[in-house]
């Protein structure tokens, strides 16, 4: 019977977002975002994990009534089968032993005499996140670079040897004729190149050369066009418009069938900080009672602070208007 009961609360925590063992303590379901852990490179999914809460004590009889569906019993001897097994799940936490309640996780006992429970971090609640498993990326592989492995100097490689050539000194009649033969041209350079001073001036000289300055030309300079900057128009100025007021808006946390299930998921948020907790009466031809944490002006409002409370609470809130 016991691992019936355990195999309800995984289903339970399918359909539901709390579910109590009575005298024992509640199961409440939290979601965690997309994680990515830079240390493995691995994109883990969406999920719902698993927190206990040793005050929820009350009976919500989910477990009893999916007991006696199952087995088709009467309610109270599957009350009585739900007492049973808090009672025996306790005494065997107390006297030390490590309980792994199915997928859920497992309950220990710390040294101050408190039950400790540890999730099963490999199960997800979540049914929209199903068949989603966590994503490793592959980094990127470097080639590897080659090593040019040494060659051995082969004979065909290596320097040729080259024979040494003497110098042959030259004689002193070499160096005579070289330099009679320069001082002879440079006279006869100079006598030939030098021009007649008479005809230097003349312009009959060939050399005289006659160089024409060209003459400058003023060029005409172009007025500036004057250029108009158009003004822009005058923009009109529209008185900004308050929003409407509405009134009945709510800012839903939760919604169940029963009332007294509204009732523990409202003392849970008024544990949480929430001061403006309330159980919205359901109307004629309404299944629910919701519970809403405040009240807004309007709708632009309730979404701003509905985005805000996920960010900073982790809370699915939504925008209800009561007709």
């Amino acid at each position: 019977m016991q691992e019936t009961i355990i195999s309800l609360i995984e289903e339970s925590l399918l359909s539901y977002d709390c579910v109590i063992i009575p005298q024992f303590g509640g199961f409440v379901l939290n979601t965690k975002d997309f994680m990515f852990d830079q240390s493995t490179s691995t994109i883990y999914p969406k999920r719902k994990w698993v927190a206990f809460n040793e005050r929820l004590r009350a009976d919500d009889g989910i477990l009893a009534m999916a007991l006696a569906q199952k087995y088709g019993m009467k309610q109270k001897d599957a009350f009585k089968e739900i007492h049973a097994f808090a009672l025996s799940l306790n005494q065997r936490i107390q006297a030390g032993e490590k309980v792994v309640l199915g997928k859920v996780g497992t309950f220990t006992l710390r040294n101050e005499s408190k039950i400790s429970f540890e999730p099963n971090p490999e199960t997800n609640f979540d049914l929209t996140q199903f068949g989603l498993l966590p994503v490793q990326i592959k980094t990127k592989k470097v080639k590897p670079t080659l090593i040019p492995s040494p060659v051995a100097i082969s004979m065909v490689d290596a320097e040729p040897i080259i024979p040494e050539v003497k110098e042959k000194r030259l004689s002193v009649k070499f160096y005579t004729y070289v330099i009679l033969a320069f001082l002879v041209g440079g006279t006869a350079a100079y006598f030939l190149t030098e021009p007649n001073s008479r005809y230097v001036n003349s312009s009959l000289s060939p050399l005289t050369i006659k160089i024409k300055k060209k003459e400058k030309v003023a060029t005409p300079i172009t007025p500036i066009k004057s250029v108009t900057v158009a003004t822009p128009a005058s923009v009109e100025v529209r008185e900004k418009v308050d929003p409407v007021i509405e009134e009945n808006i709510y800012l839903v946390a939760a919604s169940f069938l029963t009332e007294k299930k509204a009732a523990i998921c409202q003392s849970e948020l008024v544990s949480k900080g929430f001061s403006e907790v309330e159980i919205i009466k359901k109307e004629a031809g309404e299944k629910h009672f919701r519970v809403s944490i405040g009240r807004v002006a309007n709708f632009d409002l309730g979404y701003q602070k509905a985005a805000e409370l996920k960010k900073d609470k982790k809370l699915d809130i939504w925008v209800f208007k009561k007709q």
